[in-house]
């Protein structure tokens, strides 16, 4: 507060109060001022106290006649800027010939190139320079803040300034840190992503002025998750500086290098074509592959896969790039005859991508507008063929009015990370549902990134907290695949979901991979065979030792057998006979959005 305070009160100061409470000399005072005759001695203590707090802050003010250049100082400004005498400093041309060679902006242009009128009360000006420590003679250059305003005489032109100067070196250093963190990454030193990105941009631009072709490559440490567990953090930190390092080393001086993510090193190749990109690849394949990296915690063997794209034929802006490379190196990754692969465009992928894009807006869209739906549809009783449940299946209704069944979006949902979003609307769909119909019973899907998602499962318990009558009336299906990917994650979901009370269900069982030794730690209530088992089920012996095999497993297990797709007498009065439990398919209804079940008067909540 005190500086602020002090530098306000100087802006504001004429020549008159500067040479009174700030000039050493009594007879500079009158040069200043020659009514000054003798200074007051009130005011000479307060030029002692000013003109210490102003050192003590690291600031010195000044006095600018602009006609004459004359430069005034308050006391100890020469000491606090590094001079050896006040005359480097008397003139504002003197004080100039201080600055770094490479200042682009000066108190002078400040003022001159000003475009504001002084209405009396001066016109503001502030800039940040540096004394050069060459011309000082200092172990390093001193970086000030120059704030003031200046006066303009009877033409309007400037006439006069006054300001303070307020050393920044601490500041400015702390800016440059910061400055660099942001551009850079802390364990490298490499550029980091964000500034690899920049760096792109620029690229592309001076692509459109020369239309020189240019590569990118991105360089990924296989084994890495390896590294770490086996010899520690601490070395693969170590093995990733290394790596750096070499690269670093091996650059010419116009290639550009940074840190893409994690395990992995982007590089920028001007001047690049298709071979040279692969003469670069292979000269850093060679440079890792050849010696190992010492750690403290031994020696450690680096192999690496690098994925490569063209620029501009083959990307043509930033996102691009990193999607194509990232590409390429994922390629290299799964090659065993190659380490290096060239981005090459498929016709095919980038029309999927398109149908992708398209798919997640319609997603997102329908979820604003409450456009998705559940569809309801029987599973009966094998032996009454009476509705036993009924199974919600997610339907989306596109702005035409078309609906989209679950296999139109589900899956492009999954791989945008979307599937979230659709599986918790799909429970307050649900949720609403066993609020509004009593009667209702019926199953629902979740995925196995929504049964990972603690947020759900929370959701569903604090309904059940407060209507546990609705557990009873509600199953929980999951997946053969999310039960083959991860047996672990799976059994605590299931053991979470039938603690609230509520039945779970393993979905399309035969789809997937997981065995029937799978099936003894997963306690499932209910196993829905795969429907692709009921194709042909009279002519295929396969299928129907499948099915009967199953039917006899989960009798040992207590759980009951859903079998889909069922479409006629003959099917049906088969997987009766072999004690299939339930049954769903068109023969018993298809599904429908209509609710199935007599609602409260009340209506839907």
């Amino acid at each position: 507060m005190v500086t602020h305070s002090l530098t306000f009160c100087l802006q504001n100061w004429t020549l008159e109060d500067v040479g009174r409470n700030f000039m050493t000399d009594a007879a500079l005072a009158k040069v200043v001022n020659p009514r000054v005759q003798s200074p007051a001695q009130p005011f000479v203590e307060r030029r002692s106290v000013a003109n210490h707090v102003l050192n003590s802050i690291g600031e010195c003010a000044y006095e600018w006649d602009i006609e004459s250049d004359q430069l005034l100082w308050s006391e100890g400004a020469e000491q606090l800027l590094c001079v050896n005498s006040i005359d480097l400093i008397s003139s504002s041309r003197r004080f100039n010939g201080l600055m770094l060679p490479t200042t682009e902006s000066s108190r002078n242009d400040a003022v001159f190139s000003s475009k504001d009128e002084d209405d009396g009360r001066g016109v503001a000006y502030r800039l940040q320079y540096a004394l050069s420590a060459e011309v000082l003679h200092t172990s390093s250059d001193i970086w000030v803040e120059d704030s003031g305003r200046w006066f303009a005489g009877a033409d309007g032109m400037p006439n006069r300034a006054h300001g303070v100067l307020r050393l920044i070196n601490e500041r400015r250093s702390l800016e440059e840190k910061l400055n660099r963190l942001s551009r850079h990454d802390p364990l490298t030193g490499l550029f980091n992503r964000a500034h690899l990105n920049v760096c792109l941009e620029e690229v592309f631009e001076e692509i459109g002025r020369t239309g020189e072709s240019m590569a990118f490559l991105v360089d990924g440490l296989q084994h890495f998750d390896l590294i770490n567990s086996v010899y520690g953090y601490e070395a693969g930190d170590a093995v990733i500086s290394e790596v750096a390092k070499r690269i670093q080393n091996n650059l010419r001086d116009r290639d550009i290098i940074g840190r893409f993510s994690g395990a992995k090193i982007g590089m920028i190749l001007p001047e690049c074509d298709e071979r040279g990109l692969l003469v670069a690849g292979y000269r850093i394949l060679n440079l890792l592959r050849e010696n190992v990296v010492t750690t403290k915690q031994g020696p450690i063997a680096v192999s690496v896969s690098i994925g490569g794209v063209l620029m501009p034929q083959h990307a043509r802006d930033s996102k691009q790039v990193f999607m194509a490379a990232h590409q390429a190196l994922n390629e290299s990754r799964g090659n065993r005859d190659a380490s290096i692969v060239t981005y090459q465009p498929d016709p095919k992928q980038a029309a999927e991508k398109l149908r992708a894009a398209h798919m997640a807006e319609k997603v997102v869209t329908a979820l604003k507008q409450r456009r998705i739906h559940l569809a309801w549809q029987p599973v009966v009783d094998a032996k009454t063929e009476k509705i036993a449940f009924h199974e919600a299946l997610i339907r989306l209704e596109s702005e035409d009015g078309d609906e989209l069944v679950a296999s139109d979006f589900v899956e492009v949902a999954q791989r945008l990370g979307l599937i979230r979003l659709v599986d918790h609307h799909a429970l307050e769909l649900a949720l609403e549902t066993l609020h509004a119909a009593p009667d209702a019973k019926f199953s629902l899907n979740v995925s196995f990134e929504t049964a990972c998602d603690p947020e759900w499962l929370a959701k569903l318990a604090h309904t059940l907290m407060t209507r546990p009558e609705f557990a009873e009336r509600l199953i929980i299906e999951i997946t053969e695949s999310y039960a083959a990917d991860s047996l672990a994650e799976a059994q605590k979901f299931i053991n979470s979901v039938r603690d609230l009370g509520c039945q779970v269900a393993l979905d399309d069982f035969g789809a997937g991979f997981t065995s029937f030794r799978n099936l003894k730690g997963l306690p499932f209530d209910i196993i829905k065979v795969d429907g692709q088992f009921v194709d042909n089920l009279e002519s295929s012996t396969e299928n129907q030792k499948f099915i009967k095999a199953l039917v006899d497993l989960a009798s040992l297990f207590d759980a009951k057998t859903v079998v889909e797709w069922v479409e006629d007498d003959i099917t049906t009065d088969m997987l009766r006979d072999w004690g299939v439990d339930y049954l769903q398919g068109f023969k018993f209804g298809k599904p429908s959005r209509e609710l199935p079940w007599p609602v409260k008067k009340t209506g839907r909540r």
